[in-house]
């Protein structure tokens, strides 16, 4: 059966499900392994061993078979740019430790390139002043409906605390204009997106969900009204969180088993509203209920099998995920996109549907639009735009300069061998968090028309 078969086969069925996102819950009952809520805290870098005959452009080396100061290289830490690099390397060791991220990343991106499928969404390509000029025009439209949309989703998330009934068609309306806004430049949304308040995380989060969701739904070329269904699954699959205690919810410390298990009836809750307080569709309701069931059929509340779960669920389950995985918690700080990324690569045949993590990572790329790079030289940058032919060669803006001094920003194409004032090609040296960077990201964002540098 064709991917687009599949599609129709499960826009067919009354939607349902929902899956693990490997966020949430796992909250910090088990979550403590991996995430310590000690902002100070880092986590240890996961390696692997290759041959230096397997290095492939992309890859960093964090470690040698021998000690650095016998290679000829400027920092105890390589990320591969060029065949140049590899056969460097080549010339002095045998194997290498390379970072598990880097090393996902690029062998599924590899993977995605060579078998992208005919029906997803192809960019027309703009160059890095065409793309801040369209970014900058869409801006001030998307911000409107997206302000529009989160007072929504406050009033809402109201709503249902006292349990009283919903305004479905103003959801409907807020949820047509981020329609109109993604498709005609989804750059936008994507960048509003990173404005974030950690006292503010479910509101935000479901809006956030809905805005990507809708983003991948485009990718994939759903029609108008698959696009708005998915919107409201999107913005609406959170809800029953408003039933929890806000104790529980917004603990800092390890969730007791007892904890854990209440925080997962969300799922349950929403569920029950969404379905007792009328004209809210199936789909919403479904999606409510099975955000956090797996494709194992491991996930909860329910651990129903993947025949059960339709496009919108197994579609918001990714999105919830990566949303959840990129932002700051009480309990921890969000994760670089790449991680991210990565993650939901490694998961995809426990916790997603495989096919949709592929396109969905094809359509954000290894460094997603609104995320924030350090550059090879120390400036920090924010990605405008993907490239389809060079994956880790994005479009830029250059938010300060090496010495992390805010400068007015600087739209490049990293693809053009774009130099900076000391000769050096300027290239994507690692992803960063939200939260390494001192600066306020919203108020980045949202300034003025940038100046431009096109190679």
């Amino acid at each position: 059966m064709s991917f687009l078969d599949k599609i129709t086969q499960w826009m067919g069925k009354a939607a349902r499900r929902d899956r693990d996102s490997i966020h949430e819950s796992a909250h910090h009952y088990q979550s403590t392994k991996t995430h310590n809520p000690n902002p100070k805290h880092h986590q240890k870098l996961e390696k692997k061993k290759l041959k230096v005959t397997d290095l492939q452009i992309g890859m960093t080396v964090i470690q040698l078979d021998r000690p650095w100061t016998e290679v000829p290289v400027d920092f105890q830490e390589i990320t591969i740019h060029t065949r140049s690099d590899i056969a460097l390397l080549q010339q002095y060791c045998e194997e290498v430790y390379v970072d598990y991220l880097s090393y996902t990343s690029v062998t599924s991106d590899n993977l995605f390139h060579s078998n992208k499928p005919k029906h997803a969404h192809n960019k027309k390509a703009f160059n890095a002043k065409q793309t801040s000029q369209a970014l900058r025009a869409e801006l001030p439209k998307a911000k409107k409906a997206f302000d529009r949309s989160l007072k929504h989703i406050h009033q809402v998330l109201e709503q249902v605390a006292r349990d009283s009934q919903i305004d479905i068609e103003a959801a409907r309306e807020v949820v047509a204009d981020c329609v109109d806004s993604i498709l005609r430049n989804d750059t936008a949304m994507f960048w509003l997106s990173k404005i974030k308040n950690q006292d503010e995380y479910t509101a935000e989060h479901c809006l956030r969900v809905g805005i990507l969701a809708i983003t991948f739904g485009k990718y994939l070329q759903l029609d108008r009204e698959q696009l708005e269904l998915l919107g409201l699954c999107g913005m609406l699959h959170d809800v029953g969180k408003m039933q929890i205690p806000t104790t529980v919810l917004n603990k800092t410390t390890t969730l007791t088993q007892e904890e854990f298990d209440l925080i997962k009836q969300h799922t349950v809750l929403g569920y029950n509203y969404l379905s007792s307080h009328g004209q809210v569709a199936t789909e919403v309701q479904q999606a409510a209920h099975n955000h956090h069931e797996h494709i194992s059929g491991e996930g909860y509340p329910r651990k129903i099998s993947d025949e059960s779960l339709s496009l919108y669920d197994r579609m918001i389950a990714i999105v919830d995920s990566y949303d959840a995985m990129t932002s700051d918690r009480c309990y921890r700080l969000g994760m670089p996109a790449s991680q991210a990324v990565s993650i939901l690569y490694n998961e995809q045949h426990n916790h997603y549907d495989s096919q949709l993590v592929q396109l969905f990572i094809q359509m954000v790329g290894i460094y997603p639009v609104g995320s924030l790079v350090k550059i090879s030289n120390g400036q920090i940058a924010v990605v405008l735009s993907t490239n389809e032919d060079h994956k880790l060669e994005p479009v830029v803006e250059l938010l300060t300069d090496q010495y992390r001094k805010l400068i007015p920003p600087v739209a490049v194409d990293l693809s053009k061998q774009v130099f900076d004032s000391y000769g050096n090609i300027l290239r994507i040296k690692r992803s960063l968090a939200d939260h390494e960077v001192d600066f306020d990201l919203k108020a980045v964002l949202l300034r003025s028309s940038p100046s431009y540098q096109v190679a």
